[in-house]
């Protein structure tokens, strides 16, 4: 053994440098050398929580705020049950000794991890490394990585959450894996960028895209006690669960140290995907290999909607998220946008307007900023037509203000080269409740309801005349927070059921009346609330939703997203999960009236890196517009 020995060397220094060593045989003492698969266990939860522990491993992966160490192939246990794979948080970079095929030692202390924000959540099991605690030792270099091990559809069954457990940590791979939400990013609305985060969801070749189903998440029933679960099924007997889609996996591709970002549209094929399995966000992730890039194959395009028929009309509901100007409006918390870069967000809108939603006739605008901003939106469309050879389809711009703090507004885009406008009005903007947290009144609406009454005129010069609001609804932030949430679900409830009594009155009085919008809500009850059923007069029944509202409807609206094929229920994507927010609704007495509806696929499945590419339409937003297309005849004959 080689001793070092200082030529000069205080007694202080001495002294410290015995303290020292001391300290660190001390540490060295209390901690247990132990197998990744003994601290893993074969059940959610480590058997060794909490303690002081050595484990040898073959280092797999770097990222960010620590890394990963798996066992060698050679040195594993038996037992598929118990993971090999173990990720060790250092908070910061990871040392330089924990280099990808170093053959390391590794002391820590075994953790139980659940992010704060998450409490109905899975742990990780990991090794919490603490640089003047904890010690990392290189045994030797250039060690060949366990082999992956390759997923198959039978590892991932519904209605359980942890069927992954076993390969925490671990190197696994994908032979085909389709992609079922993009990639997502960083926007900058302000210059109308964006940064991929290189973060999209996927599930192996052979299942189905998964969608946001019926129910409660079920996570927020298994993680709570058995009193809370005796209450739930006392009261709510018949109240559905959603398992949350367990087939899903969240792809991070840019994480490891040197990894690029891959940008990649829905239905993406990647083949040969190899990473280290993780857990984030509730959801089984895959941390990709920096240095085996998959193959990509299958990328799609925007599918335009048909030109409407002669004999027809369109109408059209699009969030055109976050759509401020140029100009600064001290009245509100606005990002003012540069020069350039609303010009660039005009012509993607310009784009998708004309060549993908085929010009409807009447545009309900959800996210605007105010009339200066759409009416730019109109002229550039208009501009861009007549450039193109078409005809000028005049639209005009109609934007009344709300309460919204940050200046985003309700509106209309009108072709009144064939439409005219009857009526033009907002309403419940004065509509106030007193807020369960604080006691202060607020408002119901904070985008409050804007309608249009108007006549289109058929082959005959006869009239056609309906009705047609926009809608915003709360969106789902702090829907599950238990400092918002109380609130959160209550502006929700109330503003469903002030629209429902509202439409109601006015089919009583024989109006044909078409509500389209971002309503931030499915087309059936998630469990909490049932907001598109309140509307559409078929609420969920008091033992099957926690916030149940009286029917308020009668007849029944119509729902036009559950008269099309399952696979097309979708505007808008999170975690992987294909959902519907943005609906239209019709009274009976348009039934007959109804050609045909359709999301024009510009958005959801696209990248959020196409943003800043001025010259395609592709995620001018998030949300895919909703077109529906009606015959003046009707089918009856009327």
């Amino acid at each position: 053994m080689h001793t070092y020995r200082p030529q000069k060397l205080t007694n202080r220094v001495a002294f410290a440098a015995v303290l020292l060593l001391l300290s660190l045989n001390v540490a060295a003492f209390a901690q247990r050398d132990l197998a990744i698969a003994a601290i893993q266990g074969d059940k959610d939860l480590s058997p060794y929580d909490g303690q002081a522990v050595r484990i040898t491993g073959v280092v797999t992966a770097r990222i960010r705020t620590g890394f990963f160490v798996q066992t060698p192939d050679d040195k594993a246990d038996a037992d598929p049950n118990t993971s090999e794979g173990i990720f060790v948080f250092t908070r910061t970079d990871p040392p330089t000794e924990a280099l990808v095929g170093n053959l390391v030692s590794v002391t820590g202390k075994v953790e139980e991890f659940r992010r704060n924000n998450e409490p109905n959540s899975l742990t990780i099991t990991e090794l919490a490394f603490q640089a003047d605690r904890d010690q990392v030792r290189v045994i030797s270099t250039g060690y060949e990585l366990p082999k992956p091990i390759v997923l198959k559809t039978d590892d991932f069954k519904p209605n359980t959450i942890d069927q992954l457990e076993r390969y925490e940590g671990m190197r696994v791979q994908a032979n085909e894996l389709i992609v079922i939400s993009p990639t997502d990013g960083q926007v900058d609305v302000k210059n109308t960028r964006s940064e991929s985060n290189g973060t999209f969801y996927g599930v192996l070749k052979g299942i189905k895209r998964p969608f946001r189903e019926p129910g409660l998440e079920i996570a927020e029933y298994l993680f709570i006690d058995e009193k809370a679960r005796a209450k739930f099924k006392s009261e709510f007997p018949k109240l559905p669960f959603f398992d949350m889609n367990p087939e899903r996996l969240r792809i991070e591709s840019s994480s490891q140290t040197g990894a690029r970002p891959i940008n990649v549209t829905v239905s993406t094929e990647l083949s040969g995907i190899t990473g280290v399995m993780h857990y984030a966000f509730r959801t089984n992730t895959l941390i990709v290999d920096a240095d085996n890039r998959p193959k990509l194959s299958g990328t799609i395009k925007p599918n335009p909607l048909p030109v409407p028929k002669p004999g027809q009309f369109s109408v059209a509901g699009m969030n055109i998220e976050n759509f401020f100007d140029d100009q600064d409006d001290p009245a509100f918390r606005e990002d003012v946008v540069a020069p350039e870069a609303f010009q660039r967000r005009l012509n993607k809108i310009s784009i998708a307007i004309r060549d993908v939603m085929k010009q409807p006739d009447v545009i309900g605008i959800v996210e605007a900023e105010g009339i200066y901003a759409i009416s730019k939106l109109a002229e550039k469309i208009n501009a861009d037509s007549v450039a193109a050879g078409l005809p000028d389809p005049k639209y005009a711009a109609y934007l009344f203000e709300g309460n919204d703090g940050r200046g985003i507004d309700n509106g209309f885009l009108v072709k009144t080269s064939r439409v005219t406008i009857l009526d033009n009005k907002q309403f419940g903007k004065a509509e106030k409740y007193k807020h369960p947290g604080t006691g202060e009144e607020v408002f119901v609406n904070d985008r409050p309801p804007h309608m249009l009454t108007v006549a289109i005129n058929d082959a005959a010069q006869r009239p056609f005349q309906f009705t047609i609001v926009v809608n915003h609804m709360k969106s789902y932030s702090g829907y599950n927070d238990p400092r918002q949430q109380d609130n959160v679900r209550l502006k929700k409830k109330l503003q469903a059921e002030f629209l429902a009594k509202w439409v109601n009155e006015r089919q009583r009085a024989g109006e044909k009346v078409i509500l389209v919008g971002d309503f931030n809500s499915y087309e059936f009850s998630d469990g909490i609330l049932d907001m598109i059923g309140t509307i559409k007069g078929a609420p969920a029944a008091k033992d099957a939703v926690f916030n149940a509202s009286p029917d308020l409807v009668e007849p029944d609206l119509i729902n036009l997203v559950d008269l099309i094929d399952v696979k097309q229920r979708y505007s808008y994507t999170f975690d992987g999960n294909a959902q519907t927010l943005d609906h239209i609704l019709i009274t009976q007495s348009l039934r007959s009236h109804v050609n045909g509806f359709g999301f024009a696929r510009v958005n959801a499945d696209f990248p959020e890196a196409f943003r800043a590419d001025g010259l395609r339409p592709e995620r001018f937003s998030d949300h895919d517009p909703a077109v529906a297309y009606f015959s003046f005849q009707g089918t009856t004959g009327k």
